[in-house]
């Protein structure tokens, strides 16, 4: 426990570092980017590289603390023993290791509340004994708004979905009442032809059968046609009036006549 009371040193043990920028008067220090600015919700890099003029011990236990908020600021990280502040749980990573003198802390998730400034400090073991330092003015912060994106809320979106359905549904019956009528058109065009075809073959057959037929009158005013059947077997026979008809003859129709 003896290195948590070496952290609690009066501060005039620890501003003898220098920051980035400075020159190197005391032969020890930390370097920090003196800005940084990041987005809400995003990520941020802090890149730190400290130097000293001591040969280190066998046993160097370096160590890289981090504070926040002013110089003797409350401690948000530790790298040894594991600590991370409950404010930024999950989202501080170090990437460093003993004995490089060189590293990033690298803080997730930005949070307006993450704005402020960011110290590293430095812990080692020599042969001089026991040395620690601070950057003394650190890195400020900046944290802004991410931008804005425009996007359909719920409601809006689901009607349009609504609408697009429907119009595809209007569509598929509008092809379907069009592809109806179509094939109605056709099928009475056929019909009529069929019938016209047909009334014509009939009138057709009548000429004919009158041709062959003979019209016989009786009765004054009604007239007769009868129309010859003729067995193959056998030769025609002539027609005889009606009343006194024929196995072979039948009467067709009759036509009465109006004086």
């Amino acid at each position: 426990m003896a290195w948590i009371l070496l952290l609690h040193l009066p501060t005039a043990c620890l501003q003898a570092g220098n920051s980035a920028g400075s020159n190197r008067l005391n032969a020890f220090g930390v370097n920090q980017p003196a800005n940084l600015s990041g987005v809400q919700g995003g990520s941020i890099e802090i890149p730190f590289s400290f130097y000293f003029p001591w040969e280190l011990a066998e046993d160097p236990q370096m160590r890289i603390f981090w504070r926040w908020k002013h110089f003797h600021g409350e401690f948000i990280y530790n790298s040894t023993p594991p600590f991370i502040r409950e404010h930024f749980k999950n989202r501080l990573i170090l990437n460093w290791t003993q004995p490089q003198t060189s590293g990033v802390l690298r803080i997730l998730d930005l949070k307006e509340t993450d704005q402020t400034v960011y110290f590293c400090r430095v812990f080692l073991n020599t042969r001089e004994g026991i040395k620690f330092w601070q950057s003394i003015n650190g890195t400020n912060l900046t944290i802004n708004h991410a931008p804005r994106t425009t996007s359909p809320s719920p409601t809006s979106a689901t009607s349009a979905l609504t609408r697009t359905a429907l119009t595809a549904t209007e569509g598929k019956k509008s092809g379907k009442n069009q592809n109806l009528g179509l094939g109605t058109t056709v099928g009475l065009a056929v019909a009529a032809a069929v019938l016209l075809a047909g009334v014509l073959g009939l009138t057709v057959f009548l000429g004919w059968r009158r041709r062959k037929g003979k019209w016989s009158k009786t009765d004054n005013n009604i007239m007769y046609a009868s129309i010859v059947r003729s067995s193959p077997a056998s030769p025609g026979t002539p027609p005889c009036q009606p009343v006194h008809g024929n196995p072979q003859e039948d009467t067709v129709y009759s036509i009465v006549k109006a004086k």
